[in-house]
């Protein structure tokens, strides 16, 4: 461990023993619900959590007065953005100004933007949480995080900044040309000391697609974790990181409103870890608003245990998956499959499995594609490539997938653009979203 990694570990550490040690105390506190969740002590301890945030919210706000007589969240109504939106200070708690919180917003890229409150104590929460759900990814305080996202023009680098002292790389999302790539590289191959990778699916993918291009062997450059946020996990980003960095990606399952909810287990890549801890998941039917069995898909609802100023209970994420669990009825999500407008279906209403669009791959060496539905029965496959591809077989496969009567439509493109977030996504239902 470099002297540089020790020094921003000691001034983290000095930071919160000043303050009470609150970042400590949660982190062990999430350690132990999540690593001994078994145990009957700590499953009564997460009933206090829910049952504490329900008397809250019915207590001190406007909005969930109305449910003060009841007995479980079963009680409870679901909520989403937009009735959020439009009734921002009916959840705010009357126990907060609004002025001693922190605003959160998601950058809008699925529709208009959205915000929430969080409490200070909420905040330390996401702090602990990340650092528990990053350390099971092989990441340590003070390793220098290469940080791939937007990041804005005013963002500083300077010495003793709060980035300086978290040992943050920025590289953002909108700067991935070959020349910056080029430059990237070059930086982390001249410095040896550990490192670790978060980022978007789609800019890991960009940059293992250059390495590709000019024939890179693998890159000696310390990566002890990876961890990929935002977009869906796929085969050839997987494998390719593995290759160039060392290191297999976990992808972590998280939003901006709420925090982390979920993280691949390194262990076993079939599972996701839910973050029981601080927050309470639930599975709805796809239409009807009720809780659905294990094993089955549908609507990945939460309920936020620890953010007390804007109490957002039985939230519609607007996100699919799928809920396990194991033989200690401890439970794991088995499938997250994005949000419900992006999701794909075929001509008869049926749900395609979310790595449809990756079947596109063993066509060519595309730069970039997008799946596209636009319409009941109607599909648009973007491709963006130098090269032919067998357009006859691929039409065939996508018609077995879809349906005889599919209407199934290919462009050629030069780019797929970014969303406003930074993200690109493969899968677009623009026809659903309309309705």
């Amino acid at each position: 461990m470099k002297l540089s990694q020790i020094f921003r570990k000691f001034i983290f550490r000095s930071l919160d023993i000043l303050k009470g040690n609150p970042i400590k105390k949660n982190y062990e506190d999430i350690q132990n619900l999540i690593e001994n969740s078994d145990k009957e002590s700590l499953k009564n301890k997460k009933d206090l959590y829910l049952k504490g945030l329900l008397q809250h919210a019915v207590d001190t706000t406007a909005y969930y007065k109305k449910n003060s007589e009841f007995s479980s969240i079963a009680d409870f109504p679901l909520t989403n953005k937009n009735l959020i939106r439009d009734h921002f200070d009916e959840f705010v708690s009357s126990k907060y100004t609004p002025e001693k919180c922190t605003l959160v917003s998601t950058s809008g890229s699925t529709g208009a933007p959205f915000s929430v409150l969080q409490d200070a104590n909420k905040r330390v929460r996401n702090t602990a949480d990340n650092l528990y759900f990053s350390k099971r990814s092989g990441y340590r305080i003070g390793q220098q995080l290469v940080y791939v996202k937007i990041w804005p023009d005013t963002y500083k680098h300077t010495i003793f900044s709060k980035f300086w002292l978290q040992n943050v790389y920025p590289q953002s999302v909108f700067n991935l040309k070959d020349n910056d790539i080029a430059h990237l590289i070059d930086h982390l191959s001249k410095d040896s000391s550990q490192k670790s990778f978060l980022g978007y699916t789609s800019a890991f993918e960009k940059i293992c697609k250059y390495l590709d291009k000019i024939k890179s062997g693998p890159i000696q450059c310390n990566v002890v974790s990876i961890i990929t946020m935002s977009e869906r996990l796929n085969e050839y980003t997987y494998s390719a990181m593995l290759k160039y960095f060392g290191v297999a990606p976990v992808s972590r399952y998280s939003n901006n409103e709420n925090g982390i909810l979920a993280q691949q287990d390194r262990t076993d890549s079939s599972r996701f870890i839910v973050n029981e801890a601080s927050y309470y998941m639930e599975i709805f039917d796809m239409k009807e608003d009720v809780v659905i069995e294990n094993g089955k898909r549908g609507r990945i609802v939460i309920t936020d245990l620890h953010n007390y100023a804007m109490p957002l209970i039985r939230y519609d994420t607007g996100d699919i998956g799928i809920i396990e669990k194991d033989k200690n009825d401890i439970p794991f999500l088995t499938s997250i499959e994005g949000r419900k407008l992006d999701l794909i279906y075929d001509t008869k209403g049926n749900i395609i499995p979310s790595h449809v669009s990756y079947k596109l791959s063993k066509y060519g060496d595309f730069k970039q594609f997008q799946l596209v539905q636009y319409g009941e029965k109607d599909y648009l496959i973007k491709l963006n490539t130098d090269k032919k591809i067998d357009e006859h077989t691929l039409m065939k496969e996508y018609k077995n997938i879809f349906g005889n009567d599919a209407t199934i439509s290919l462009e050629y493109v030069d780019e797929i653009p970014l969303l406003s977030s930074g993200k690109r996504r493969e899968v677009s239902n623009t026809y659903h979203s309309q309705l």
